[in-house]
């Protein structure tokens, strides 16, 4: 199986995990400073969790918004940290690496991947992203459906850990998937499909609560975003 029964559990939450290289402690400053400037004043808790594995940390959860209003900062036994959050769309938070890269100077790597409709149409795609004397330098690469064709498309410089010689082949839909994404991810030294990926319960987890947003963001429960519930 290509994702450990954990993973699969909160299907299609983890289609995206955002990577960010640093330890949990540094990414979990960034991202609180970056979330406090989004909010805007409103109210946010935050602190240090400690969780059994990652099924009882995302099963803490209990609310799921078009927007993100929950962080889950995860420690991992590597440089990366990853990244949940519960927004519905299960995308990932590309902005926010974004601002990771440029206010913080993390290497980060926000990505997304699944064969089968999920939240949207098939797909695979990432976005890697190193600051150099101030500006953000991205490699992007992008392989997705949209209704009966498939596109792909790429940005930057190829990176070493990319095999680049599967973006030539005849059916553009076989250029990147779920299973060359993990091939890469583990290029990267990083596997966030895999359960023993996770520095649990040996460290604590940052979680982040906005509990202050606007009225018009939509709110679902678990029951209606994750498969397996």
């Amino acid at each position: 199986m290509i994702r450990a029964p954990a993973i699969q559990k909160f299907w299609p939450t983890t289609q995206s995990l955002d990577l960010v290289r640093g330890s949990v402690d540094l990414v979990a400053t960034g991202i609180e400073a970056e979330v406090r400037r989004f909010a805007a004043g409103a109210r946010i808790e935050a602190g240090w969790r400690r969780f059994a594995d990652i099924s009882e940390a995302l099963s803490s959860c209990m609310e799921y918004t078009n927007i993100p209003t929950m962080f889950i900062v995860f420690p991992t036994n590597s440089p990366w940290s990853v990244i949940w959050n519960n927004s519905f769309l299960c995308d990932g938070y590309d902005s926010l690496c974004w601002c990771l890269t440029k206010n913080h100077g993390l290497t980060t790597l926000h990505w997304a991947s699944h064969d089968e409709s999920t939240t949207f149409q098939p797909g695979t795609s990432f976005i890697y992203r190193t600051i150099h004397d101030g500006t953000v330098c991205e490699r992007s690469v992008s392989c997705t459906q949209e209704d009966a064709r498939w596109l792909f498309t790429q940005s930057g410089v190829s990176l070493p850990e990319e095999n680049v010689s599967l973006y030539g082949a005849k059916r553009k839909r076989d250029r990147l998937n779920e299973a060359e994404m993990v091939q890469l991810l583990g290029r990267f030294g990083a596997r966030p499909w895999d359960e023993s990926f996770y520095c649990l319960p040996k460290q604590d987890c940052f979680v982040l609560h906005r509990t202050e947003f606007p009225s018009s963001v939509v709110r679902r429960s678990p029951g209606e975003v994750i498969y397996a519930v």
